[in-house]
């Protein structure tokens, strides 16, 4: 019988030892809190970081929807939609999160052409919403009834374009991803840019910014970069032998989401990446071996998460 027990002891030991790495009941994994919004196909699902269960956000369809958010402070969606028959504007929907009920809705219109693929980010203070470019507009700025507050459509006579992002500061300023070689601060009202860093790189973007406004993360290249909101201490916090896409940082700014593993096939529609957790400390971690890396991996699942579209981590 001894080697009986011997086998049970060791697929025993084995058996703690994944569920330690793979989150849900670890110390590590513990320290965790909020919760992980993510999208797959088109379901979006939740992940209390308290226990580790995963439930259903919401489900749209993938006809009509355009794009979601959700609030800084996980009271607010809001959702963009390309009605039947409009070939012209979008729907806009604001949903309480806490019971789905519809708080408005409104048209958008744009200025010029006839874009239906325009998508809002609610600002930190859910006052505004910031509208990316598209391929006749510039940034635009609209109130929560959908009346537009500010413009801005050229950067030193420079046209805004599809790649150039806005994303929100924590005082309703913007940090502008432009032309592929700036990142940028406006301040209301939005007429005055400043340069944070010139970004001498072929490959980066995906800019978020910590709740607290201080801390800026991106990809660039293959991998995860922190830096300080005036663009000093540019430094690199992960490393794998595969690539990562974005570093979302929890509602405390002491962890990041990581997007993983990615696999991108935009032609056929089937980018996706795994999501992990790293402190966001500054110290460069291995996605592949380092013992502080959390895999995010519901406490239902066997599987690590996949994620395809939206990555977010919401109080």
């Amino acid at each position: 019988m001894k080697p009986i027990k011997t086998i049970y002891a060791l697929f025993l030991v084995a058996a703690l030892s994944a569920c330690s790495k793979d989150g849900g009941d670890s110390g590590r994994a513990g320290s965790l809190s909020g919760n992980i919004i993510h999208e797959y196909t088109t379901e979006v699902k939740k992940i209390n970081l308290n226990d580790w269960s995963e439930s259903t956000f919401f489900t749209y369809s993938a006809y009509s929807t355009v794009d979601w958010d959700v609030s800084k402070d996980g009271k607010l969606r809001l959702v963009s939609e390309r009605p039947a028959g409009v070939y012209d504007k979008n729907k806009f929907i604001l949903v309480n999160v806490a019971d789905g009920t519809i708080i408005k809705e409104f048209m958008y219109d744009p200025l010029i052409g006839n874009n239906t693929n325009n998508s809002g980010e609610i600002s930190f203070d859910n006052s505004l919403i910031v509208i990316n470019p598209d391929y006749d507009n510039g940034i635009v700025i609209i109130d929560m009834d959908g009346q537009v507050k500010h413009r801005l459509d050229k950067i030193n006579g420079k046209k805004l374009g599809l790649n150039d992002r806005a994303r929100w500061l924590p005082d309703n300023s913007l940090l502008v991803s432009f032309d592929g070689k700036y990142l940028l601060r406006a301040e209301a009202p939005y007429t005055n840019l400043t340069l944070v860093k010139e970004m001498n790189y072929e490959q980066w973007g995906a800019v978020r910014v910590s709740r607290d406004g201080q801390k800026v993360s991106m990809y660039i290249g293959n991998h995860i970069y922190l830096m300080n909101i005036d663009g000093s201490n540019l430094t690199q916090v992960t490393e794998s032998e595969s690539a990562e896409n974005f570093g979302e940082f929890s509602p405390d700014g002491k962890h990041l989401l990581v997007g993983c593993d990615y696999i991108h096939a935009p032609v056929s529609g089937r980018s996706n990446w795994k999501l992990k957790v790293i402190p966001a400390d500054g110290k460069i971690y291995n996605l592949d071996n380092s013992n502080e890396v959390i895999p995010i991996v519901p406490g239902q699942s066997s599987e690590r998460t996949k994620a395809s579209g939206n990555s977010m981590w919401r109080p």
